[in-house]
């Protein structure tokens, strides 16, 4: 938990008195890169209370989805499915569509997709507040 101001023996009044009380992530993006042979490398930068890039370690949950809105899970999960790239900690905790991920000290979490089929997926990072940011589709031709 972080309070940032000017001046700390004054009340917080104006708007660059920053209260962060989650102190942690509060947002992700993530970018899936285009397939190659059967393969897709996603990047997923945890962000903080303000919209930057976190600076510290953070744990989030990662779930494979079969659609955009994440209604449901995909059946299969590809054919080896998501595994952790260069930046990163995933431990699995449903094979292949639910994990537990430990980003690198600048927020950072790469990992792969394989799918040697046409199997629909999104990736959904799940924020501590139960927040879900969902990629585009994983789907492979």
């Amino acid at each position: 938990m972080s309070i940032r101001r000017p001046n700390p023996n004054t009340l917080i009044t104006g708007p660059n008195d920053i209260v962060d009380l989650g102190g942690g992530v509060a947002g992700a993006s993530i970018t899936v890169g285009a397939e190659n042979t059967n393969v897709r490398a996603i990047a997923i930068q945890l962000k903080d209370g303000q919209g930057n890039d976190l600076a510290v370690r953070a744990s989030v949950e990662i779930a494979v989805f079969a659609d955009a809105n994440g209604d449901a899970f995909v059946a299969t999960g590809g054919s080896t499915g998501i595994a952790v790239g260069t930046d990163g900690a995933l431990l699995t905790i449903v094979a292949k569509k639910l994990f537990r991920a430990v980003s690198e000290a600048d927020g950072d979490i790469d990992l792969t997709w394989t799918d040697t089929g046409t199997e629909a997926a999104y990736l959904g990072v799940i924020l501590p507040s139960g927040k879900v940011i969902i990629s585009a589709a994983l789907t492979n031709t």
